[in-house]
Formats: structure tokens, sequence, C-alpha cells
């Protein structure tokens, strides 16, 4: 049996201490704290972060339900969104966002893409705003039907709320004044209140591959013990923030780098692009090296929480319920000891034979049984949402050096706007498909 340790107590001034220095900059607060204490250190007496690859693995494949996302009151029953009824819904879903479903859904992912920009061609948009409503969009079907929409907004209300109370909201110890946390309660109660609504309205059909994730869920009945809110929230929020984040890196980017640009655009001329939207994932390997570099330099969910509900040991440090454990995927992703130049930014590490980092050091979604459900039709986003950027618009970002703010609960370019300029398009073969609907002329589907 391993054996293990509780580690010192903080004192009070300490704790504040180092919420006052984590405020001030988040990423150096905790990049110090490595280089002094090494890849586990107390932020509070209830928060331990750990840093290596191995021990966040530990958290992330964990099997007897000792982490929980967002457990809160319910804590007591076990993991909220991690445990055999999460599973059991993942696994009835498979026809949702599986490998093969999110393939097939490349099409349709790109169309709404193509309408979307359409609206938008000539006029100055808010990037990071721009593709929170379109990522929404594209799921909501997929989430809960002809609610999604509905969702989907309050949803994007409850992630504003949680973005303005930055990253520092589950680090700060509970004693300390948060005012700010009223807002997230406040919307985080009103999805809550229109996915049981939507829940109760939309009775799951027969046939278990018609249903969306809510009908899935709600078919699960007693199973849940009350978290199907729970559940649906942390998949409705997820569809929004990291793959509106990652596409708004890639547009900063693409707009710093424009010879990578136009490699990209070169790719996909050779393969087509039509032949891209309907094999997102297989048929542009250097879109897809680009993508995975922009997830691992700029990690969108860069920090990441889970609540201790049940007694476990990691790296040898004993936690119990109540406790919380943290990890960073930003310095995770930017460790030399597991990258070779991990603070440049370079696709083609992702095209060379030999592996591009060491075991465990890449988690852009997550990792083990309870990956994010999600990350095959995440990335069919982010390849199709680039592939219909590049092929019918020059993007003009004059903003785009200016350098990021602090992070937030998601990483992401705040601030930066853009303007998307049609493109000549090249006349289409008869073999084009959706590639023939023009420069930026797509309509809703």
């Amino acid at each position: 049996m391993e054996n293990s340790r509780s580690p010192a107590p903080l004192t009070r001034r300490q704790q504040i201490r180092n919420a006052g220095a984590f405020e001030k900059n988040p990423v150096e607060f905790l990049r110090g704290q490595l280089r002094s204490h090494g890849d586990i250190f107390r932020f509070s007496n209830t928060l331990t972060v750990f840093q290596h690859p191995d021990h966040i693995h530990e958290i992330f494949t964990d099997a007897h339900g000792a982490f929980a996302l967002d457990a809160g009151e319910t804590a007591q029953k076990g993991d909220v969104t991690g445990g055999q009824a999460w599973m059991n819904a993942r696994a009835h879903s498979t026809h949702l966002f599986g490998a093969s479903a999110a393939r097939a859904s490349g099409e349709s992912v790109a169309a709404a893409f193509q309408a979307h920009f359409a609206r938008h061609a000539g006029s100055e948009i808010d990037v990071v705003g721009t593709f929170f409503d379109l990522c929404g969009s594209t799921v909501g079907d997929l989430c809960a039907g002809p609610y999604g929409e509905r969702l989907e907004r309050a949803a994007a209300d409850h992630l504003r709320a949680l973005l303005a109370g930055a990253a520092t909201s589950g680090l700060l110890p509970s004693w300390l004044p948060l005012p700010r946390a009223r807002r997230v309660r406040a919307t985080g109660a009103r999805l809550a209140e229109l996915i049981e609504d939507a829940a109760a309205r939309d009775a799951p059909p027969d046939d278990p591959a018609a249903r969306n994730f809510l009908q899935v869920l709600t078919a699960g009945g007693d199973e849940l013990g009350g978290r199907l809110p729970a559940m649906m929230r942390t998949l409705l929020v997820a569809s929004l923030a990291s793959p509106a984040a990652a596409l708004a890196w890639a547009v900063r980017e693409l707009a710093l780098r424009p010879a990578e640009a136009e490699a990209l655009r070169e790719e996909i001329a050779s393969a087509g692009y039509a032949g891209i939207v309907r094999d997102p994932l297989g048929a542009a390997p250097r879109s897809l090296a680009f993508l995975k570099e922009v997830l691992r330099f700029h990690s969108p969910a860069w920090l990441l929480q889970r609540d201790v509900v049940r007694p476990v040991t990691v790296g040898g440090v004993r936690l119990e319920p109540g406790e919380r454990v943290a990890f960073s995927l930003y310095l995770l992703h930017h460790d030399d000891r597991w990258w070779s130049e991990p603070g440049r930014f370079r696709p083609e590490r992702w095209l060379a034979d030999t592996p591009a980092h060491a075991p465990r050091a890449y988690r852009p979604f997550g990792g083990g049984p309870r990956i994010c459900a999600g990350a095959q039709l995440g990335m069919v986003q982010l390849v199709c949402g680039i592939t219909t950027l590049l092929a019918h618009y020059d993007i003009d970002a004059p903003g785009a050096a200016a350098p990021p703010g602090r992070p937030e609960a998601v990483r992401a370019p705040y601030g930066l706007r853009a303007t998307l300029r049609p493109r000549p398009s090249p006349a289409p073969s008869p073999a084009d498909g959706v590639a023939g609907s023009g420069s930026g002329s797509g309509s809703e589907r």
C-alpha cells in the first residue's frame, strides 16, 4: 500500500498572500510555486496543486469516483459528472459524439460556419464572442434538439458569468467575500431550471439512436440521482468554451503568421475543401497539426479543478472529502521537461516521425475514461472552422500582435477584433460539393 502524507497546514496569512499573488499574475505565481516546491504544493488548506503528468493522469483516470466536477452541495452523493450514470450516458451517446458521428458531421458543421461567416463578411467582429455564439449553435441540436438554442443561450450567459469571475473563483478560500459569485449562481440556477423544464417536456423516443443527449440523460431515470442538470450544464458549457477559444486563438495565430495561413490554403487546394469537410480528421494533416499546436500553446482550459468526494491518495498526498485539487494544462504544455522548445509555436512538431512530447504531457481534452465526450466533435469543429475561414476569407486583424490579457477561467484572446474579407472563389468542379457554395455565400441548413 502506498505511503501517504498530509501536507502541513497554511496560516490564514499565507493563504491570503497566495490568493493575492495569484490574482496579480496567475501563471507566474504557479510557475514560481512549481520552482520553489516542486510538482505538488498547497495553495490553501483545502486546495492542493499537482503538476506532474503522472499525478494529473491519476486524477483523470481515477476509477473509484474520488473526484467530482463542481460537486457543490451534492458532493455527498458522489461524482456529479463522473460516476457510473455519466459513463452509462456516454455509452448511449456514441451516435451523437462518437468518432464516426463526429466525422459524419463535418459537412453540416462547415455549412453552419460558412453561413455564419457570410453574415459578417466585410464587417469587424469580436472574434471570441463570435465563436462562442457559433460553436454553441453547431451542437445545440445534438445536445437538446428543439430546446438546444434556448439552452445554449442560457449556457452562454452562465459561461460569461464564470469568465467574469476570472480564474480565481474556485481557488480562493471559501471564507473570502466573493460578490461576483452571485451572478454565477444565478445564471447557473436559470440554466438548471431550463434544463429541467426541457427534460420534462421532451420525452425520449423509443429508439435510443434517435435521442439527443438530454433525452439520453432523461432515459437514465433514477440512476442519475438528481444529477441531470449538472451533467447537462457541463456538456453545454464545454461545447461553447474550449472550441470557441481555440478557434479565436487560431485566428490570432493565422493573422500573425501569413506564411502558415498560405501553407494551410495550399493543403485545402490540394485535398479539396469538400474532401476535407467530408473527412475532417483525416484529409488535412497540416491543418490538424496547426490546431493541435494551438491547443498546446494556448490551452483554453488552462487550469482545471476537481472536488474530492472520497478519501484518496495522489502522489503520496492524502486527500479527504471537501478538499480540492487543481492542475494547469497550460504549464504542463509549456514544461521543458516534457517538450522540446515549448515556448515556440511549432505546428511541425506534430508532423514529425518522433513523438512530440513525453508520455501523458498533452491533455487538451482531459484523459482516461472520462475524457471529454465531445473531443472528436470538437476537433471536427476546429478543422471545419479554420478550413472554411481560410478557403473563403482573408483575415484582417491589426490588433493581433497585442499581448494577450491575463488568463481567465477560459484562456482566449479577449478583445481581439478582425474583419473577414471574402476571397475570390475558383470555379467549382463537379466534385466540389459544399465548396461550390462560393465565397462566404453559404446558407443555413
